[in-house]
């Protein structure tokens, strides 16, 4: 039976937000003052100011982070999460366009990269009962049995974000919430909640697609943007708890708004 819990669907995540498919840092040349229609003597030239140069976007990194927009390559690389599995998987795609995605998000203060490219609360982490974070996956086939106990991917999803929503909200084992279009970053797809159990005591990992990433504890709660961008299916993930605060709940959101996506 799928679950009711609301389904918080942001138009635009880090990536959209910083998502809005447009990329979110640009830089600034000023314009070159006027020059006077007689020169002045040397004596009279004044010496130049020099502009202040355009802020540096941070580089994102493990560990905390300072408030500020960040800019990551999830697909490319050799990260579990950002390569197909071998023989390749229908539902991931290894091209030279997907390597070449950026997401640009941005975050406050109280939060840190993660591996994966993702980002975690640097107090409590991504873990139960308090946790919160976001990742950028592809999406993938699923498992039968979600516990997984060693076994690989069996159930077969096309590669496009409807193939991907659909098959997760099909699964019989996965409690999700029906799928609904929206529009994230720019680009359209579908969003769907999916509830991990309350008990994954018994599971080695509790993972319902591969790659992917792993329940980091019980009851967590998977908010799924799942989109086409120019033809790449990209899924931006956030995670957080019934005990994760009103702050942080918020503090996500905005994240997630500020998704922005450079194929």
């Amino acid at each position: 039976m799928k679950s009711s819990f609301a389904a918080a669907v942001l138009v635009a995540v880090f990536l959209a937000t910083g998502c809005a498919s447009g990329q979110g840092i640009a830089s600034g040349t000023p314009a070159s003052a006027s020059l006077a229609a007689a020169a002045p003597t040397l004596a009279e030239t004044p010496t130049p100011t020099p502009s202040p140069s355009p802020a540096a976007s941070p580089a994102f990194h493990e560990g905390p982070l300072q408030a500020g927009t960040y800019v990551v390559a999830p697909f490319g690389g050799a990260d579990p999460l950002g390569v197909c599995l071998v023989p390749q998987q229908s539902g991931c795609i290894d091209s030279t366009n997907d390597d070449s995605i950026r997401m640009t998000f941005t975050v406050p203060d109280g939060w840190g990269g993660a591996p994966g490219n993702s980002i975690w609360l640097t107090d409590g982490g991504n873990a139960s009962p308090s946790g919160a974070g976001l990742i950028f996956v592809r999406g993938a086939w699923l498992l039968t049995d979600p516990c997984q106990n060693g076994k690989d991917p069996d159930i077969p999803v096309g590669p496009t974000a409807d193939d991907f929503a659909a098959a997760l909200a099909k699964h019989p084992l996965l409690d999700t919430t029906t799928p609904v279009d929206i529009k994230l970053a720019g680009y359209s797809g579908k969003y769907l909640d999916l509830q991990v159990p309350a008990d994954i005591s018994k599971c080695d990992v509790y993972r319902p697609w591969e790659p992917g990433l792993y329940a980091q504890g019980p009851s967590q709660r998977w908010h799924l943007w799942v989109l086409d961008a120019d033809g790449v299916r990209v899924v931006v993930q956030s995670t957080d708890y019934a005990g994760t605060s009103a702050q942080h709940r918020a503090e996500l959101e905005a994240i997630v708004d500020s998704v922005q996506i450079e194929p």
